[in-house]
């Protein structure tokens, strides 16, 4: 759901005339998804299991090191597509802000949907998130390999 929504988003920022850059905007958006979800989850276990904390945090730590070239770029890549847009600094700025604003929105809406589950699944899912985010099946390039491959125009490792 927050992929759909922040492809919507990005493609927002999409020139009409530019072939292909809604692929581009929807695999970005897929990726970049990915890491809000994480920080949506991250969000709802700590405040859910307060006594996990400390090793969630680890976890989410040991996550965001693996994945911070990625994060790194992805962020990148989002800024320099609102730049397309853009006409100046200012409207940079403004536009920046806007979108930004649009992916806290949607995060806040996962939120929900977390919160909307039935308690025994989203117990489970917090006890077993910690673990995850250690496992190498938490990677993005694991998770989404086809999108990871069109936006990086290489395979997953």
């Amino acid at each position: 759901m927050l992929s759909c929504a922040l492809a919507a988003v990005l493609s927002q920022s999409v020139p009409a005339a530019a072939p292909g850059r809604e692929d581009y905007a929807a695999n970005l958006a897929a990726l970049y998804g990915e890491h809000q979800w994480v920080l949506a989850v991250r969000d709802i276990c700590g405040n859910e299991q307060p006594n996990a904390r400390r090793a969630l945090d680890d976890a989410f730590h040991h996550w965001r090191e693996r994945h911070r070239e990625i994060i790194q770029d992805l962020e990148a890549r989002f800024a320099a597509m609102v730049k397309q847009v853009s006409r100046d600094q200012q409207d940079y700025s403004r536009n920046y802000a806007k979108y930004q604003s649009e992916v806290l929105k949607q995060r806040q809406e996962e939120r929900r949907e977390l919160l909307a589950m039935p308690q025994a699944d989203r117990q489970q899912l917090c006890t077993e998130f910690p673990a995850y985010l250690r496992d190498s099946r938490s990677d993005i390039p694991k998770r989404l390999p086809q999108e990871f491959a069109a936006i990086y125009k290489k395979s997953p490792p």
